[in-house]
Parts: C-alpha cells; structure tokens; sequence
C-alpha cells in the first residue's frame, strides 16, 4: 500500500528579477525544501564599423550572455539572497566604436561582486563585439558555490561584419540565447542586406529579418518566457553612396546580443542594436 502521506506537495513559487542597475533582495519563504535558480547575464551592444565613402564594412554584432542554473537544498541558505541583474549594452552611436558590453548577474549571500561571498554568476567575463561570447562561469574564490548543483553554459558570440551581405546566426543552436547579426557592407554603386537570425525550431519559428532595402533597419529579436529562448537582433541594411546613413540594428530579448549597423558614410542616427538585458528566475519547491 502506498503511503500518501508522505508524499512531497512539489508546490512551486516563482520569483522573476529584471534589470534595475541595483541590488535586489530576495526573501526565502516559509516551508522551501528546494531553491532552483536560472541565472542569465545582459546581451553586447551593436557595433558601428568605420563610416566613409567608398566600400565599407557593416558593423559587428553584439555577443550573447552566459547561462547558469541550478538547484539549492533550501536550509543551507540563509533567508535572505541578493541579486544584481546585470543590463544589456548600449548599441554604439559613434564612427567605428564597438556596443557597450553585456552586464554579469551576480546571486550571492551579500549585496556584493566580491567572489567570496556569492553562489553564483552568469559568467566570467562579459560579452562584447566578438566572435566568442561571455565566457563560461567560473567562481574560483567563494566556497558557497558548493551548496548547491550548477551548471553553467558560455555565450554564443556575435557575428562580424564585413563588405558583403551581414553575417546571420541561427537561433537554439547551441544556447537558449544568441548573438546579434551583423549589419550589411556598401559600395558606392550598391548595398548589401544585413543579417538575419535564422529559426531552426519548433519553438522560435519567426526569423529575424536583416535590413533588406537600402538603409532599412534591422528587426528587433524576440522570445519566450516558457520554455525561456530568445533571439538576438538582426543587422541594419549598408546604404548605397557617399552620403547616406546606414540602417540601425535590431535590439536583442533577454541575454542576446544587438544586431550590427549597416554600413555608412554619415554617422548622424546610426547606432548598434542594444543588448537585451539579463534576467534572474528563482523557484522554489515546497
């Protein structure tokens, strides 16, 4: 005869933390026997490539962010967690001038960076206009990472502009979250579309479309909350001639990059897809 009553409830509460640019704090209720924790750091910013006349490179897109998730046995946490959510980049606005970089989520026992007192953060290093995204999560110094069962996963980088069409990107190829494209090339005598984040899902079936016209803008990334994926933003469109401006890039959804900016000979409303920012998830099983 089964004995139902001890059977677990497996009641779940779930806590969602966005981007402030402050410390968070996060109470552990009453009755938690597991804490999980999804823990995602801010998108690259969109680049903007050297601006001039002649042949010119589209701009780089923006890297995706690291990934790190994980469950606690709740008692060996204190009641009190703090989290800072780390902020997308800025997409450039200025002549051959990278995207500002993607901001580390940090979950600790402090309101602190300092690697001794935290369980946890997105990654190591924060992700930028390069082909290597935020680099997979290390706490080397803090000992309160063995409370629980991590994983963590490194970013996928972002694509790099060239005289041509915009390099594009495949969104849930190897992450949940992906690089911005990058944006297309110019001559004088034509342009080049930027690049697109294809869909090879069942999930994220919408690609996201490059410029596609003369100085047309890259469309922004979207997503999903369940099951959590996202795309980065798509590249801007080059703009033909001496005298034009480029096509802006898309803004990426959480954790991904910003797409690329077209190529240009005018920099006046240019700029780089900004990063989406991070994003921390907390459930508790009670």
């Amino acid at each position: 005869m089964l004995d139902l009553n001890n059977i677990p409830s497996q009641q779940q509460q779930t806590t969602i933390l966005y981007a402030t640019g402050n410390w968070q704090a996060w109470s552990k209720p009453r009755n938690a026997k597991f804490i999980e924790i999804f823990c995602l750091g801010g998108g690259g910013g969109g680049s903007i490539a050297t601006v001039g006349t002649g042949a010119r490179n589209g701009g780089n897109g923006g890297g995706a962010s690291g990934i790190v998730r994980g469950i606690i046995p709740a008692f060996l946490l204190p009641d009190t967690l703090y989290i800072l959510v780390g902020k997308g980049g800025a997409g450039s606005t200025t002549n051959n001038t990278a995207g500002g970089v993607g901001g580390i989520s940090y979950i600790g026992l402090q309101p602190s960076t300092s690697e001794q007192t935290l369980i946890c953060k997105s990654s190591t290093n924060t992700p930028s206009n390069s082909a290597v995204g935020a680099t997979i999560s290390t706490v080397a110094l803090s000992a309160f990472g063995n409370l629980g069962l991590f994983t963590a996963i490194a970013g996928v980088g972002a694509s790099l502009g060239t005289s041509g069409i915009g390099a594009s990107q495949t969104a849930l190829a190897t992450s949940l979250v992906t690089g911005g494209a990058a944006g297309g090339g110019k001559t004088t005598a034509e342009f080049f579309a930027g690049g697109n984040i294809n869909s090879a899902s069942a999930i994220l079936t919408t690609q996201v479309s490059g410029g596609t016209t003369d100085g047309e803008k890259g469309n922004d990334g979207y997503g999903t909350l369940q099951p959590f994926c996202g795309t980065g933003g798509a590249g801007g469109a080059g703009r033909q001639g001496d005298s034009q401006v480029g096509g802006n890039g898309g803004n990426g959804f959480y954790g991904c990059g910003g797409g690329g900016a077209g190529a240009s000979s005018l920099t006046v409303g240019l700029r780089g897809g900004n990063g989406g920012d991070g994003i921390v998830i907390i459930t508790v099983i009670s």
